[in-house]
C-alpha cells in the first residue's frame, strides 16, 4: 500500500513539475539547426576545418568567409570560429568589429596545427559549447560528433547549477522552522525542475522524438522516484565538514545526485539499457571527486560566524 501511495505521489509531483517547465521552448531551441561562421585565410582551409568540426552531413551547418569580410549578418550565427594560422590578430579584430556593430555572437579562436588536428577539434567543440551552453542540445542533436561534448556540457552545467542553488537556498534555513521549511520546499521543486530539463535536453541530444510526450514522461519519471540516488550520495559526505548547518550535505547531495542522474540518462539514451549498479557507483565516485574541485566550501573551513 505504501508503495502504491508513494508512486501516486511521485506521479502527481512529476505532473506538477512538468507543467511548470517550458518544454516547448526547449524543444524549439533543440530543433533549431546550429550555424557556425568560420573565418579562414583560405576558403579550402576553412571548408576543411568546417567539415572536421561538424562531421559527416554537417556541410549545411557552417559557412566560410575571409577574416576581413563584412560581418553584418554575424548575428544569425551561433558562434564565429576564427582560424588564423599566421597569427595576424584576426580574432581580436573580429571581436572589435562585432562589438562596434553591437553583435553579441561569441568569437572562438581555433588554435590547432591544422584542420586535421583531431585533439584540437575536440577542444574547439568544447570551447564552442562553453560559449553557447544553451545551444548544446541543438549542436548534439544535429551534429552527432558534438554529442559527447554536448552531453558533458548539459550534465556539468546542471549539476553545478543545482549545487549552487543548494548553497544559496541554505541561507533561509538560518530562520528557525519557517526558514527551514521554505528552503526544503524550494530545494525539492527547483532541483527537480532542473533535472527534468536536463533529461529532456539529453533526449534531444540523442535524437529522441521530442513530441512523444508519453514516452518522455516515462523516461523522466524515474527522476522523481530516484530517492536511492540521494541516499547513496549521502554516504559520500563523510569526508566533508559543514561550514554552516546542513550546507555541505545539501550541496554535495544536489551535485552528486544530479550528476549521477544525468550520466544514467545518457547511458539509457545511448544504449536503450538502464545503467548497472556498478556504473551508478562509478558515476557517484566521479561526481564526488569533481565536487572537491569546485569553488565551494571545503572540508574543515569554518563559517564566519563560528
Amino acid at each position: 500500500m505504501e508503495k502504491t501511495s508513494g508512486g501516486v505521489f511521485a506521479l502527481k509531483h512529476l505532473m506538477t513539475i512538468v507543467r511548470e517547465v517550458s518544454l516547448d521552448d526547449l524543444r524549439d531551441d533543440a530543433t533549431t539547426p546550429p550555424r557556425v561562421l568560420i573565418l579562414a585565410p583560405y576558403p579550402a582551409a576553412g571548408s576543411e576545418l568546417g567539415q572536421a568540426l561538424t562531421g559527416p552531413g554537417g556541410e549545411g551547418a557552417f559557412s566560410v568567409r575571409d577574416p576581413d569580410a563584412h560581418l553584418g549578418d554575424a548575428g544569425q550565427f551561433d558562434v564565429v570560429v576564427v582560424y588564423d594560422p599566421e597569427r595576424t590578430g584576426a580574432a581580436a579584430r573580429t571581436e572589435d568589429h562585432l562589438r562596434l556593430d553591437a553583435i553579441m555572437t561569441p568569437v572562438v579562436k581555433y588554435s590547432g596545427i591544422g584542420p586535421s588536428d583531431e585533439l584540437a577539434i575536440e577542444h574547439l567543440r568544447s570551447a564552442i559549447l562553453k560559449q553557447v551552453p544553451t545551444r548544446a542540445p541543438a549542436f548534439g542533436r544535429a551534429l552527432p560528433v558534438f554529442r559527447p561534448a554536448a552531453t558533458k556540457s548539459v550534465i556539468d552545467d546542471t549539476s553545478v547549477a543545482n549545487a549552487q542553488f543548494a548553497l544559496v537556498s541554505n541561507i533561509p534555513s538560518i530562520v528557525p522552522i519557517v526558514g527551514s521549511l521554505a528552503s526544503a520546499g524550494a530545494d525539492l521543486i527547483v532541483l527537480t525542475k532542473n533535472q527534468v530539463m536536463m533529461i529532456f535536453k539529453l533526449a534531444a541530444i540523442n535524437g529522441r522524438d521530442l513530441h512523444d510526450q508519453i514516452r518522455l514522461l516515462e523516461e523522466i519519471a524515474p527522476v522523481v522516484g530516484a530517492g536511492f540516488v540521494w541516499r547513496t550520495a549521502a554516504r559520500e559526505l563523510t569526508s566533508f565538514l559543514p561550514f554552516a548547518a546542513g550546507t555541505i550535505p545539501k550541496v554535495a547531495i544536489a551535485y552528486i545526485g544530479t550528476y549521477t542522474i544525468g550520466r544514467a540518462a545518457d547511458v539509457y539514451y545511448r544504449t536503450n539499457r538502464k545503467p548497472t549498479r556498478q556504473q551508478l557507483e562509478q558515476f557517484r565516485r566521479q561526481a564526488s571527486e569533481t565536487l572537491r574541485r569546485l569553488p565551494l566550501p571545503k572540508p574543515g573551513r569554518k563559517s564566519d560566524g563560528s
